[in-house]
Formats: C-alpha cells, sequence, structure tokens
C-alpha cells in the first residue's frame, strides 16, 4: 500500500509557491542534495481576526519565508537522509498582535537493508497559528480557524517494509501525533497524543497491482491543562480495511483503504455511550498529464477530532452527553501545471465535512464545513529568481447555533522567491 499519509503543508500560503517553484527547477533537469531558498512577499488580508465575535478587520502586510532542504544520500544510496526547514515571518500592518512567527521541520531517514528489507522513518514539527499546519494527523483538520498564541504538533512514525515471498509483502508501522496549544479552550478541546501502530499486507497480483488487509490500532488521549474535561473525548479504534494499488498506466496511479472503524469511548459514570462502527475510506489518484504537470485527488473519511467545547456551547449541550468528536468526510486536490518552462501554475484545495457525535439532540447529528483554497501564478525570471502572485480562500460554516467559528477570509500575496 503506497503511503496515504497527507504531507504536512510547509507554511500554508507562506510556502505555497513550493510546487511551482520545484515544477521550475524540474524543468531544468538537474537537481542537487541542498536547496537555500528565501521569499518577501506583500500581502492583503480581509479578516485577520477569523472570528465572527470580533469585529472584521483588513489589513496589508508583508512575509519573509527563508529556508533550506537537505537531501543526503550515503553508502551508495543505500541509506537517504532527508531535512527540510521553513522559516515564516508575516507582519500586519493593522493588528493588535502584529507579527507571526511560524516555523516547520521535516526529517526523514530512508534505509534499504537488502533487496527484502527497508525501512523510512520520519519526524515533521510545526509552531504555528494556521489550520492548515495545525489540522494534520490521524483524523484530518481538527481545528478548522486560526488559533492565536505558539501552538504545535508533531506527528512522527515509521514504516518497516518486509518482502516476505515472491508475491507477499509487509508494511509495519508505527505514528504518533502530538498537538499543544496555548488557548486554554483549544486545549481543554484538541491537547492530545495519538498512538497508531498499524500492519498492511499485500499481495502483489501483477507488476503494477496489488491488494492487501490494513489494520491499524488508535490510541487518542486527551491531556488538556488544568481540570482536564477533555479526557471524555479519549478513545480506542480499530481499523480494518482492504487495499488497492494500482498503475493504471505509466502517469496514472491509485491507491485505496475502504473498511470499517470501530471506536470505543472512555466510560464515565452518567454519561451516555458513543461506541459505534462508521465508515473508514483513504484514497488517492495522481495523473501525471504532462511533463512538469499534475495532479492529484483525494478522498478520506473517518473519526476525528473537533474544536468545538467538550459542551458545546455554541449551540447547547448536556452534561450528561458531551460532545466526543466529528465523523467527518474530506476531499482535497492538488494541481500543478507547467504552460511554459518560465510560467508555472499551481490550484490546492481542500473541503472537510463533519458530523458532530454527541452533545444532545441540539448537536448531535449537526454538521460543520471546512474550505480552503489557493490558485498560485508563477514567473521564472532568472534561473534563480521567480516571481509569484496567490490567492487564497478560507471559510468555515456550520449548522450550530450561534456558531462564532463561522467566518469566511480572502487573501493576495505578490513577492519574489530566491532558490540556489
Amino acid at each position: 500500500m503506497k503511503n496515504l499519509i497527507p504531507s504536512v503543508s510547509a507554511l500554508s500560503i507562506g510556502a505555497a509557491s513550493l510546487a511551482v517553484t520545484t515544477a521550475l527547477q524540474a524543468a531544468d533537469g538537474g537537481s542537487k542534495p541542498w536547496t537555500v531558498r528565501a521569499g518577501v512577499s506583500g500581502f492583503y488580508n480581509d479578516n485577520v481576526y477569523t472570528r465572527s465575535d470580533l469585529p472584521k478587520v483588513d489589513s496589508f502586510g508583508f512575509e519573509l519565508t527563508p529556508g533550506f532542504s537537505l537531501n543526503l544520500p550515503v553508502n551508495d544510496g543505500q541509506t537517504v537522509l532527508g531535512l527540510r526547514y521553513d522559516y515564516l515571518l508575516r507582519y500586519f500592518e493593522n493588528r493588535e498582535k502584529a507579527v507571526d512567527h511560524n516555523h516547520v521541520v521535516d526529517a526523514n531517514l530512508s534505509h534499504s537493508f537488502n533487496s527484502r528489507f527497508k525501512l523510512d522513518v520520519f519526524d515533521s514539527f510545526a509552531q504555528a497559528q494556521e489550520p492548515q499546519q495545525l489540522g494534520q494527523g490521524a483524523g484530518g483538520a481538527g481545528i478548522l480557524f486560526r488559533a492565536e498564541g505558539t501552538n504545535f504538533r508533531n506527528i512522527a512514525g515509521f514504516d518497516f517494509t518486509s518482502q516476505l515471498a515472491e508475491s507477499w509483502s509487509a508494511v509495519t508501522g508505527f505514528r504518533n501525533n502530538l498537538f499543544r496549544f496555548d488557548n486554554d479552550l483549544f486545549a481543554q478541546s484538541l491537547d492530545r497524543v495519538e498512538y497508531l501502530p498499524s500492519v498492511n499486507l499485500r499481495y502483489q497480483l501483477a507488476p503494477t497491482s496489488s491488494v492487501g488487509l490494513f489494520y491499524q490500532y488508535g490510541i487518542t488521549d486527551y491531556d488538556g491543562p488544568g481540570v482536564n474535561v477533555g479526557f471524555v473525548r479519549d478513545v480506542n479504534s480499530h481499523f480494518v480495511a482492504a487495499t488497492v494499488d494500482h498503475d493504471f498506466a505509466a502517469n496514472l496511479t491509485g491507491s485505496l483503504r475502504g473498511g470499517i472503524q470501530y471506536n470505543d469511548f472512555v466510560e464515565v459514570s452518567g454519561i451516555r455511550g458513543r461506541d459505534g462502527v462508521s465508515p473508514y475510506v483513504d484514497g488517492q489518484l495522481t495523473y501525471g498529464f504532462l511533463p512538469g504537470s499534475s495532479v492529484t485527488l483525494g478522498v478520506r473519511h473517518q473519526l476525528t477530532a473537533t474544536d468545538v467545547g467538550i459542551l458545546g456551547t455554541v449551540g447547547g449541550g448536556l452534561f450528561n452527553d458531551p460532545i466526543r468528536g466529528s465523523s467527518a468526510t474530506s476531499g482535497r486536490i492538488s494541481l500543478s501545471h507547467s504552460f511554459t518552462p518560465k510560467l508555472v501554475g499551481s490550484v490546492n484545495g481542500l473541503y472537510q465535512a463533519g458530523t458532530f457525535i454527541g452533545g444532545g439532540p441540539s448537536i448531535d447529528g449537526q454538521g460543520d464545513g471546512y474550505a480552503s483554497a489557493d490558485v498560485t501564478l508563477a514567473y521564472r525570471i532568472t534561473q534563480n529568481i521567480s516571481t509569484r502572485l496567490t490567492y487564497a480562500h478560507d471559510r468555515v460554516d456550520s449548522d450550530l447555533v450561534n456558531d462564532l467559528r463561522e467566518f469566511a477570509r480572502n487573501r493576495v500575496f505578490l513577492g519574489v522567491n530566491f532558490t540556489y
């Protein structure tokens, strides 16, 4: 089964040019083990606070985005070490807290012991405020809007691939996801640790097709500060799914996991139980339609965290039936196209629709939706300098009464990127 864990966005729109920069570099037909980059952009944001309980404030500003990447093969390529760091400084001329500081560090190691055994280890750390960085994890975008403060998440794990026989292989994996938020309300609802051991047994039907059986056990421990009421969301989950991987053509590949997720929530005296079975789906399709141009489509459905408070104060809620989480379906698209060797465009989009689990009659079964999209055009002036223009839109809609999370935001960026 190909890796379906979504890649962690570098720094949202602050590094939206990553895909187009990569395409511009690919047009040169060369690569090196390290890359140094920097960017400077001006922007306009028509809703800097993304909260309906605060006045809608717009602002101009600028951002700086230095970073570097290393991709080092050792032992004649038997081992590959990777490291990437991105920093984002974003200044708002019309916001009380004028400056954001964001960091993302990605590290990975891939080692082939021999032709039968391979180990991949990775870690991704982010300190940020935007949902594109903080929402990654076992269950997708748990936070739907900007969270002020020094928040961070860390996603670490490994995959060990073993060739058991000529047509049989197995991938044994483990994920550890950690989330921490400054704001006490976010912390009570979202501070957690996720442990996700898994195994995927695969059978190679043909050189371009394989099928398999996937099992994952999930432990989610909510551990917010102070008097921790978040523990009512603690859950153990079992994921059982059939897997299919197929290369339809050299430029068209697909992967799919489809099955069930059984959720066993913590039992608390006097609180309604919410154990149950729900569908589990994780699929991806990638098509390279021209040299330097490709599109990737993805879909996911599973239990996810929610930033709505435990007792659902925005829409009512019952002490004996707290909100346990959200059953969420998300779809994503990533498109990159080289119009010419110097002009590249990209489109990225995510939509997630969630249904609340628990909260009493006024909340249980109600839903919310999160949409995020950006469009970028980049033009290479020289081999190492390019310009970019980006438009981005985000919004949250909700069925809950007086939900202060609802917002819409538009952003425009114009900048210059330098790579070497």
